[in-house]
């Protein structure tokens, strides 16, 4: 037992190693490229320090499933390189206790990435853009226009940090007919409802004979409406947002399918924030099994480059399903989430056939 975990702990710590090298080795190189590229529209040595910050955390994610593969292939190779593999071994340990560290440790970073969509780390790129252009203070979206429950709402002016709203008009329908309209020159987002001060209320009649009463005019101090309209939920949804935690990919999809709106790219969003990045954790059961342990039964070197460049095609297969999926051409559950339960269910048949075998 005292063997098992010594052997444990080595071959976790040589992957981490391996993993944290490729990662942040390529994110730097990402956002050093992109940094050279840009540098002379960023003004200010803070402002290039958090650019380069910004992007640099963009480029983890989106690189994360490619180093957690490609530091399983340096650690095993290292591994075969110092003969530790064939010592485990020929110490009685099988492939399946020595996968289990790769596995252990892949799964668990895996669901930390997945738990970092769930925060602002989903908005890096976002905020390196507003530093190239400039953009500071609070967020101000024009000009919006929605349709909610059986209300249509325009507003002029949105602030989403700070759950207001200026310049508001609600055009409340009843069976097709419009029966209200409500102005407001200022709405606050307070206990999951809107409420416009010094509302404007204009009641429209029902005309049903000649010398019926003809529209109302009255006035609120608070009025309440749009219950459960969140107003960053709000801006992502109705403007094509690219960019979601994942609780707001729930909210938003929960808001679209009470309005009977189309769900897709949300759907989509969800599926690769939440579901694809597992796809590494199959291929490292793969690759890992499939990699023989004698060095000098076949060259590491076209070994390493094989699956490396198997990583980066399924990779990037994913990722253009990913965009097919956004645009509405493909439908998420039959691209990006099939791809990857065919890779989880091909570590499994791989795991069991090989790892009884050296």
């Amino acid at each position: 037992m005292e063997y098992l975990v010594r052997m444990f702990r080595y071959v976790s710590w040589l992957y981490l190693k391996s993993f944290f090298l490729i990662a942040f080795s390529l994110s730097f190189l990402f956002a050093g490229l992109d940094y050279l590229q840009n540098v002379e529209r960023l003004h200010g040595f803070n402002i290039k320090v958090l650019y380069l910050f910004y992007k640099s955390a963009y480029a983890f994610d989106l690189l994360f499933p490619l180093a957690l593969v490609f530091g399983m292939i340096l650690a095993k190779v290292t591994l075969i390189r110092s003969n530790a593999l064939l010592s485990f071994y020929a110490l009685g340990f099988s492939k399946k206790k020595v996968l289990a560290p790769f596995f252990t440790v892949s799964l668990l970073l895996t669901l930390g990435y997945v738990g970092l969509h769930t925060t602002s780390f989903v908005d890096a790129d976002i905020q390196a853009k507003h530093l190239m252009e400039g953009k500071k203070g609070v967020a101000v979206k024009k000009d919006l226009f929605v349709k909610y429950d059986e209300s249509f709402v325009y507003i002029g002016r949105l602030i989403p940090e700070r759950q207001e709203a200026r310049d508001l008009r609600l055009y409340q329908m009843k069976k097709g007919r419009l029966v209200r309209i409500v102005y407001g020159k200022r709405a606050t987002f307070r206990e999951d409802h809107w409420t416009i001060d010094d509302a404007k209320i204009v009641t429209l009649p029902a005309v049903e004979r000649l010398g019926a009463y003809g529209f109302r005019v009255s006035h609120a101090k608070g009025y309440e409406t749009l219950q459960g309209f969140k107003p960053k939920i709000l801006t992502s949804v109705f403007e094509g947002r690219r960019y979601y935690t994942i609780q707001a990919a729930y909210e938003a999809f929960r808001l679209l399918l009470s309005q009977h709106l189309d769900t897709q790219k949300v759907r989509n969003l969800f599926y690769h924030m939440a579901v694809t990045p597992f796809f590494a954790i199959a291929l490292v059961i793969i690759f890992f099994l499939a990699i023989p342990p004698y060095a000098r039964s076949f060259n590491l070197f076209f070994v390493s480059f094989v699956l490396s460049g198997a990583t980066l095609f399924v990779w990037g297969v994913l990722y253009l399903m990913f965009r097919i999926g956004r645009s509405g051409i493909v439908i998420p559950e039959l691209g990006s989430v099939t791809i990857v339960l065919l890779l989880i269910v091909a570590a499994a048949i791989q795991f069991v056939r090989r790892s009884e075998r050296i």
